[in-house]
């Protein structure tokens, strides 16, 4: 449905997430709608989410990227959790096409953080580049997405974070070697969790990661 479309006097061909939506234009919180349509909170932001998406598709999809990348965290897990398998396709082009244009790290960190999301592998070039950025939550996040898509041609970028200077970084790399791991691995691991200048945070990341692997590679 056309944004012009979206009004009380269609109200009959509306669908139940547009009508809230509707009430949210007016200017009523996200309270005073869970109450007029007796409806838990939670299913009121996503009816509003739902909509907003809608919307968001009859625009161009260099607009979209850019609305995803404005939303807050808990509001880009929502949008991924409702598009289908098309449009996650079509986002991951997106990101592919365009990474390069978007030069603020901000931005970048937020693209980093959905390629994990999407655990499109072949997106991993763009984490390649910017697991050795300068910004210390750039190379975390990279870590972080490495975690979530698991490709074991990763492995040895993440055994070279394990020597980042940022301590959040190496915790990062160790939790993120759990799955994809090897003997070689192991030793890294066993290096920090005997480190007694290591931070203890990334000591039981390593230690906790080192034992899943030690097992798996019994089985």
């Amino acid at each position: 449905m056309k944004k012009n479309e979206l009004t009380w006097n269609n109200i009959k061909k509306l669908e139940d997430y547009q009508i809230t939506y509707l009430l949210y234009l007016e200017g009523k919180s996200i309270e005073e709608i869970s109450i007029i349509r007796r409806m838990s909170k939670e299913q009121v932001q996503r009816h509003i989410l739902e909509c907003k998406i809608e919307l968001s598709r009859n625009t161009s999809e260099e607009d979209l990227l850019i609305k995803i990348i404005s939303l807050n965290k808990r509001d880009r897990l929502e949008y991924l959790s409702i598009i289908n398998e098309s449009e996650r396709e079509m986002l991951s082009m997106e990101i592919y096409k365009r990474y390069i244009k978007f030069k603020n790290p901000e931005d970048r960190m937020i693209l980093i953080w959905l390629i994990g999301e999407l655990r499109d592998k072949r997106l991993l070039p763009f984490i390649r580049m910017e697991i050795r950025s300068k910004y210390v939550n750039l190379r975390r996040l990279c870590c972080s997405a490495l975690g979530k898509i698991k490709d074991e041609k990763t492995k040895e970028w993440l055994e070279e974070a394990l020597e980042d200077v940022n301590p959040q970084v190496r915790q990062y790399a160790a939790k993120a070697l759990k799955h994809i791991g090897d003997l070689n691995t192991i030793n890294k691991l066993k290096k920090i969790v005997n480190d007694k200048k290591e931070k203890d945070y990334v000591k039981k990341a390593a230690y906790d990661s080192l034992i899943s692997i030690e097992m798996k590679l019994v089985d």
